[in-house]
Order: structure tokens, then C-alpha cells, then sequence
């Protein structure tokens, strides 16, 4: 199987010009400098990022990322605009005549309209990454030297292919997608990952400074594997349930519910090969199915006696249906954990997020990963 082509890219010379800062980027991006700090833009300007489907998540996404200031974006789509899609998002327009066109090639011209100092490259195919070996996915990360890969809305099976493969190239991996009122950010940063933070102050040491820390983290596969979930959540970095030995008040703060509703999703979607859309017979198929998961992973029954049969309704049924605020909010702290993980400054996405847009809940799990190590 041949590398997908370039089927329309626009650049500036500006960004290309000496691997430093312009004066126009300076001005253009002076206030996340500040933020930031200059070594991190120079970082952002200088990367790359691949966006595969451009179905409503990637929108906010890509709007957060092109106006941050990343170097160059890749969008990879196979499918036309339908006239849902133009309720998704704002990267399709009606009146430009988007409806029946290719996604990445509809989307183009909004894209640049964001940030005309970001390179642009289109393909109008998924393929090596849906559909082709492992192998090929390798050589055309590599080929275009990409730095980051965020897949959004692919089911599970094919994120692992594409997580396994990103992990082999050297490139760091997100998979994210979005349910309804749900959602959630997957990170895959590598075995090696180092980043820097501000120590915290103390009374003898008001001004610490910076200091260094590796994250080795896991693999969508293994982070999912449920081999030791019947270790505690101390043991996380051995795969042990983030939930298991919790105290009452401690497992509310993780509030598992969201992730258990996920789990049975992903479990049916690999079974069926179709995510549910309220049948008959598949509310309930999902709900056995987040119980097993409740008590396979040792949730504590004092504080979640069983699963939300409210939440995993809404999944049976809307899972298919995007819902405008979750793909804002969930498509802004996406990209604000990519830009973090291309800059290395802060803490990363460490390394599962789901999300509860109606509640206004967020929380991180550590799944299958230790919390780091100082350097």
C-alpha cells in the first residue's frame, strides 16, 4: 500500500524560515510567550501534529491548537461532509458548498483563515492508519516526521493499531472522542517522557525554580489490561485498579462512574463493531457489563453500590450523537494537553480524562503507569 499524497497544503515562509521565532510570531503569540515562556513556543512552532477524523471533537481541537502556533497540522479523512456533520462544527460551511466534499479538503480553507503562519497538509484518505499495517502507519509518521497524533472518535480497536504503532515511530499519541453529555482523553507519551514544573515554595526555599521529571507511560492495550486490576490503586504502576482500596470519600473525588459507562461502551462497540443507539436489549447488555467492570475493579460498593443506570442509558442510547458543549469543552482541554506535552512544560495527562459535561465533572485516572520520577 502506497503513502497517502498531499492532496492541498498552504505554508509560509515565515514559519520556515530559521527554526527561531519572527518578529510576526513574536507579536502574534506575545501573550502565550509570557505564559509559557519562549523555549516552549519555539517547541510548539517547531512540531507537527496529525489529526485523524474530522468529525466534531477535531474542530475545537484544531481551532486551539492552529491559533496556539503549532509548525505544521496534518488532517486525514476519508469521508464527505453530510449535512449532520455541519451541526458538529465550524469547519464545514453550507454556503461554501462543504456538503459532499471530502472533510479535510472542506475544512482547509477555515483552518487557514485561523492562523495563516501554519503549514497545512490534507489527506483525503485515513488510510494507512484505518486499514493498513502496522508498518506503514510507522514509516508515514516518520516520513512526516509528526510529532503528535491525536485520533478522535475511532473506536477502540483501531486507536490500539494506531497507539502501538505511534509508540514504535517515536511519536506521541492522544485518542479522545466524545458520547453525548460524556468523554474522554487518552495519552500515550511514550516510555520516556520528561517534562519541567515549578517546585512548589516553601518556607525555607521561597524561589525553588524549575526542576525534571520522566513520566514512563503505557499503552492504550495496557492500560485497559484487567490482568492485576485485583491489585490496590497504590499499585497502579504495576496495573492495579486506580479504584480498589479507595476510601468513601476518596473514591467520590475519582468518581468512577463515567469511566465504567466508557468500559461497557467499548466492550460492546468491539463485540458488535457498532457503538448501541438505545435497541432493544442494549441497555441492558451494557449496564451487565459496567457492573462487571464495578466490581472487577473493586469500586468501592459503600460509596457506588451500582452503576448509574441514568448515565449508562444516556451512552446506550446517544452515542452517536454529539452534544455541542462537550465537544467545546472536551476539544479545548484536548488541545491544551497537547500543546503542553509538545512545549514539556507542566504535567501532562496522566493518563486517562473522562469527563461529565452535564455534571461538570473532570478527573484523571492513572491507569497501567507510576507518577513519575524526579530527574
Amino acid at each position: 500500500m502506497t503513502q497517502p499524497q498531499p492532496e492541498a497544503s498552504s505554508s509560509s515562509s515565515q514559519v520556515q524560515q530559521n527554526g527561531h521565532i519572527t518578529e510576526d510570531e513574536a507579536s502574534l503569540y506575545d501573550r502565550q510567550i509570557r505564559l509559557w515562556g519562549l523555549e516552549a513556543q519555539n517547541r510548539m512552532r517547531s512540531s507537527t501534529v496529525l489529526i485523524l477524523n474530522l468529525r466534531g471533537l477535531a474542530h475545537e481541537t484544531i481551532k486551539n491548537l492552529v491559533l496556539a502556533g503549532i509548525g505544521r497540522l496534518i488532517v486525514a479523512d476519508d469521508s464527505v461532509v453530510s449535512e449532520e456533520d455541519l451541526s458538529t462544527g465550524f469547519l464545514f460551511r453550507e454556503e461554501e458548498g462543504a456538503v459532499g466534499q471530502n472533510r479535510t479538503k472542506a475544512a482547509l480553507p477555515q483552518i487557514s483563515s485561523l492562523n495563516p503562519l501554519v503549514s497545512l497538509t490534507a489527506f483525503e484518505t485515513l488510510s494507512p492508519f484505518v486499514g493498513g499495517s502496522e508498518g506503514e502507519i510507522v514509516d508515514l509518521l516518520k516520513t512526516e516526521k509528526v510529532d503528535v497524533v491525536v485520533a478522535c472518535d475511532l473506536p477502540k480497536s483501531q486507536l490500539e493499531v494506531i497507539d502501538e504503532a505511534s509508540r514504535k515511530a517515536g511519536t506521541m499519541f492522544y485518542a479522545a472522542g466524545t458520547y453525548g453529555f460524556y468523554g474522554y482523553v487518552f495519552a500515550d507519551l511514550g516510555e520516556s517522557y520528561e517534562y519541567v514544573y515549578n517546585k512548589k515554595a516553601t518556607p525555607e526555599d521561597p524561589s525553588p525554580g524549575l526542576a525534571k521529571k520522566t513520566l514512563s507511560y503505557s499503552s492504550l492495550t495496557q492500560a485497559l489490561t484487567p490482568t492485576n486490576w485485583s491489585k490496590p490503586a497504590s499499585q497502579a504502576e504495576q496495573g492495579g485498579s486506580p479504584y480498589r482500596g479507595l476510601t468513601k470519600n476518596e473514591t467520590k473525588v475519582a468518581a468512577p462512574g463515567v469511566i465504567l459507562g466508557l468500559l461497557a461502551l467499548w466492550e460492546y462497540e468491539t463485540k458488535n463493531g457498532i457503538l448501541p443507539q438505545g435497541g432493544e436489549g442494549q441497555i441492558s447488555e451494557i449496564t451487565e457489563s459496567a457492573e462487571r467492570f464495578r466490581v472487577e475493579l473493586g469500586v468501592n460498593p459503600k460509596t457506588i453500590p451500582s452503576v448509574d443506570k441514568d448515565l449508562i442509558s444516556h451512552l446506550a442510547s446517544h452515542a452517536t450523537h454529539f452534544f455541542p458543549p462537550t465537544l467545546a469543552v472536551l476539544g479545548g482541554l484536548l488541545a491544551q494537553d497537547v500543546l503542553r506535552a509538545l512545549s514539556r512544560k507542566d504535567r501532562p495527562i496522566v493518563n486517562l480524562l473522562s469527563v461529565d459535561t452535564m455534571g461538570s465533572v473532570g478527573v484523571v485516572g492513572r491507569w497501567a503507569m507510576g507518577d513519575g520520577v524526579d530527574v
